[in-house]
């Protein structure tokens, strides 16, 4: 007697608890701003400062200084004096915008999204986000059209046209459909919605 054995069922693999926040925090750190043109700026004036410098210091080791900055009045000045506080000052200003420069997110033209698997990275335009959240206030009911919608870090601003006369209540309607819609795309950090109607022509 010939027996055939059943197909054994897909073990099904569940991913641990940690998995999604890892995969959140590996999505938020691939599409952060990088900050390219400010480094490339303060890297440039360091470089450029740091030759001019050199060129001074050997020039005064062969007695033949360049004078490429004038610093004469360098050598009667006071650590208290004004106008040296006012330099140091400065000079510790810089610093501490290129600190928070390299510390603070800069505004990325991508958007991450939620994901489950720290190995796979999605993300989204925010022109395609905001493409996505207008078409989502169209299609509710009592708009005509979609005026402006605004992204920021944490909420997401809707200005919308309605031809009804008494719009009371349907900016709840297209909060709704607006965040049925986000919710679907689920953007990294998650985002409130408001929602202004204003009076449209017919």
């Amino acid at each position: 007697m010939t027996t055939q054995a059943g197909a054994r069922p897909a073990t099904v693999r569940r991913a641990p608890v940690d998995e999604p926040r890892k995969a959140d925090r590996a999505a938020k750190h691939a599409f952060r701003s990088r900050r390219v043109r400010p480094a490339m700026l303060f890297a440039l004036l360091l470089t450029a400062a740091g030759a001019l410098t050199a060129i001074e210091v050997i020039s005064a080791l062969f007695d033949r200084p360049a004078r490429v900055f004038p610093y004469d009045w360098a050598k009667d000045a006071a650590w208290d004096d004004w106008y040296a506080l006012a330099i140091f000052g400065a000079l510790a200003l810089a610093g501490l915008l290129c600190l928070l420069a390299a510390l603070l997110p800069g505004k990325s033209r991508i958007v991450p999204l939620h994901g489950r698997d720290p190995s796979v990275m999605m993300g989204v335009s925010r022109r395609g986000l905001k493409g996505a959240v207008a078409a989502a206030a169209e299609d509710a009911p009592g708009v005509s059209r979609v005026r402006r919608v605004r992204l920021r870090r944490r909420r997401v601003k809707v200005v919308a046209e309605t031809p009804v006369h008494e719009p009371e209540g349907l900016d709840e309607g297209v909060a709704d459909a607006v965040r049925e819609r986000l919710d679907r795309l689920e953007p990294l950090p998650a985002r409130r919605v408001s929602v202004r109607m204003k009076k449209g022509d017919r």
